[in-house]
């Protein structure tokens, strides 16, 4: 069991590294030179720098067995230049490369989102989508790859599955959780209007779960499965449960006009200073008002997966974590 990790610097990256040498495979991540390295410090990671932009910067390590894809931006802002030369081209690189290998990996996972299936809707599934998201950049070019890679499983026999996580949140998330915790202590009123519409919640730990079955399940190869945690909390639940750690109460809730008419004002400024990048948009404010669950009926059924739904203990360990890097002096 000789892994590959691409991205295995960022928060899914690292944690699946982290979950897999906990397992006793053997782990190598790519990693660019310039590269923040801190999420993978004290792990017995093979570490091999280069650029998935630049097919000739790197090579796939002799004897790789299994591969998962999960260098990505994750932007909601990012725009099509962007996200097709961090998204699209780093799949369609990666692929070049392991079909040229004398022999292919056992099963490539590609790490997607659930947000190709659309939002805003309850059991969201290929066969029930949700509203699109496909005007966000981000999404376009998921779908994009997506579609990329199963073709090299049709057309090349390349053994791709794809994941679609939900809202992944966990220790070591710098995008999300460092922030939604900041915002926390300067006392930001995260919950918009009555904070009771569910979200697709996923546990990092439970998206690590489904990449070791993903990997190991035979017959599978050409299909895409989402992934969430079973038992999902509302926005206000999760935002309260954050607030609560942190020993701060949000006394002003936000009506969701409210919210609307700010995303528009920042809007407006972000026009008039094209570099200011909003801290609150449109869309933003619809995910966390409008209820948005995914189908993972089949994710249980194929693959045999579990969903840890300890929601109070992962909120826990999300706090923890964030303190104790504040304490380290790992967060300003």
């Amino acid at each position: 069991m000789k892994l590959f990790v691409t991205g295995a610097n960022g928060f899914i990256g690292s944690s699946l590294c982290r979950y897999f040498l906990a397992r006793g495979w053997e782990v190598h991540g790519l990693v660019r030179r310039t590269s923040n390295l801190y999420n993978l410090e004290g792990l017995p990671v093979h570490l091999h720098t280069g650029d998935l932009r630049d097919p000739a910067s790197f090579a796939i390590p002799s004897g790789t067995t299994h591969v998962i894809h999960s260098a990505s931006i994750v932007s909601d802002t990012a725009d099509d230049a962007v996200c097709s030369e961090n998204i699209h081209l780093l799949a369609v690189n990666l692929a070049v490369k392991l079909r040229a290998l004398p022999q292919p990996p056992q099963r490539l996972l590609y790490i997607s989102t659930a947000l190709v299936l659309g939002y805003n809707g309850q059991d969201i599934s290929e066969q029930r989508p949700g509203e699109s998201a496909m005007f966000l950049p981000y999404t376009r070019f998921k779908v994009k790859a997506e579609e990329f890679l199963l073709q090299q499983w049709q057309n090349h026999g390349l053994p791709v599955v794809i994941l679609r996580p939900g809202d992944v949140y966990g220790p070591y998330d710098r995008v999300s959780c460092i922030h939604l915790l900041r915002g926390c202590e300067r006392k930001w009123p995260l919950i918009v209007g009555r904070g009771d519409c569910r979200f697709g919640f996923c546990y990092i730990d439970n998206l690590c779960q489904v990449a070791r079955l993903a990997l190991t399940q035979p017959g599978i190869e050409g299909r895409a499965y989402t992934v969430t945690n079973g038992a999902l909390p509302t926005w206000g639940e999760f935002f309260s449960g954050l607030q609560r750690r942190l020993q701060i109460r949000q006394w002003l809730r936000v009506p969701v006009w409210g919210a609307y008419t700010l995303a528009a004002v920042l809007r407006g400024w972000q026009r008039i200073r094209p570099g200011f990048v909003p801290v609150v948009n449109y869309y933003r404010v619809r995910r966390i008002t409008t209820e948005t669950t995914y189908d993972i009926s089949q994710t249980i059924a194929d693959l045999g997966y579990r969903p840890d739904d300890g929601t109070e203990r992962q909120i826990d360990e999300i706090v923890a974590w964030y303190l104790q890097e504040k304490e380290d002096g790992h967060i300003a």
